[in-house]
């Protein structure tokens, strides 16, 4: 069977409330989230095309996330697909100075993440949608992470040009003319 792929966003997609927990500090550094990126908020859908595709058949979902505090959830045509987004935060531990309640601060550092989820055969249509949605990771503060290069593969059905009936019967009265002239010869 061949394969076929779609680009469903080629775009950085920053989701989330822009809400930070933490209080500007003189120590406070960055986390490492790209501000550049399109601010769409809590949730979005994107509508792709799988031409021809399969649906007997798995598919791939590849993605990369930035950012990502608490595993996310997401959506191809109503169907949860599972796994849903992995965190990708490290916690950087630094000693703090004196006047510190704590013997260690924990920062959070935002880093990139490489995504690759198993759609279940039957989800995949010719036309879908994909629902990200952000997660909450406390009351009243959503996850804020960036998306970026969502791209699904998936096998295609098979065309009639690719029928290999049809190139066999093609060739089965080439053997018989073959054959009727190889016994004249010997006659």
């Amino acid at each position: 069977m061949a394969l076929d792929f779609t680009i469903i966003t080629d775009v950085r997609q920053r989701f989330g409330d822009m809400i930070r927990d933490e209080k500007p500090s003189l120590r406070e550094r960055e986390s490492g989230i790209e501000d550049d990126a399109p601010f769409v908020g809590w949730e979005k859908s994107f509508a792709f095309r799988c031409p021809s595709v399969d649906r007997s058949q798995f598919a791939l979902l590849l993605f990369q996330t930035l950012g990502v505090s608490v595993r996310q959830g997401l959506e191809i045509n109503g169907q949860t697909i599972f796994g849903g987004i992995a965190p990708s935060v490290d916690f950087e531990s630094r000693i703090l100075g004196s006047g510190s309640e704590a013997h260690q601060d924990r920062s959070a550092i935002a880093r990139w993440n490489g995504n690759v989820m198993l759609i279940h055969p039957n989800v995949l249509q010719e036309s879908n949608i994909l629902r990200v949605r952000a997660a909450e990771m406390t009351a009243g503060n959503v996850d804020d992470f960036v998306m970026d290069n969502v791209v699904v593969v998936f096998k295609t059905g098979r065309s009639a040009a690719a029928n290999t009936g049809s190139v066999v019967a093609t060739a089965k009265p080439r053997g018989k003319k073959r054959a009727a002239k190889r016994a004249k010869k010997r006659r």
